[in-house]
């Protein structure tokens, strides 16, 4: 299921805070599976990352009232789920909490550049596991902060703005996260094709 349009949330979010039970669960079903697998990243637990998600709906239903349609309602949701599942690890762990490693299902080509493909040579051998399991090394060699800004947007699809939002940054910290990120990734599938081709080391 695409994820709705942010004209779609700002309606949602205007008759939620109107107590509009349909938008809400329109709201449900369209973030729930989306929210849920981000919760999971942190957690690595199912269980808990579908509790925390369905703890961050029931707050959003509670203080509907105070929903302004005016601002990020996804971003809001995100920011929430976030908070809690860090909460989580800080609470049940006995170590120093990381940021978990991303289990990605894409074969990486789009990761670099989001639509725009054809920067990425289509020519290699590479079968998609094989690039997809090269593109999980190179995202996770990111910081945390910049690994979790460049997934915010490519694979939550959340905009600049959203992603700050949620991160307690600077739009201008997030573009830069993000394209450090996509300059590293390009380099390293680079280097890889060079490799492969028989340039490299």
């Amino acid at each position: 299921m695409n994820q709705p349009s942010a004209e779609q949330i700002r309606e949602w979010a205007d008759r939620i805070s109107r107590s509009d039970r349909e938008a809400f669960n329109a709201l449900f079903r369209s973030l729930y599976y989306p929210l849920t697998y981000f919760a999971y990243r942190y957690t690595q637990c199912h269980d808990q990352a579908c509790d925390i998600v369905q703890d961050v709906f029931v707050s959003v239903w509670q203080d509907r009232n105070d929903i302004d349609p005016q601002q990020s309602l996804k971003s809001y949701l995100y920011k929430m789920v976030r908070n809690r599942a860090l909460n989580h690890l800080r609470d049940h762990s006995d170590r120093m909490m990381e940021l978990e490693k991303v289990h990605l299902t894409d074969s990486g080509r789009s990761l670099i550049t989001g639509h725009d493909e054809d920067t990425v040579s289509n020519e290699g051998t590479d079968s998609v596991e094989e690039l997809a399991g090269n593109f999980r090394i190179w995202i996770n060699e990111l910081s945390d902060r910049r690994r979790e800004a460049f997934e915010l947007s490519r694979f939550e699809g959340l905009d600049h703005q959203e992603i700050a939002d949620v991160m307690n940054l600077t739009v201008k910290t997030v573009n830069n996260h993000i394209v450090d990120a996509l300059s590293h990734l390009r380099k390293r599938y680079n280097n890889h094709s060079n490799s492969k081709d028989g340039n490299g080391l």
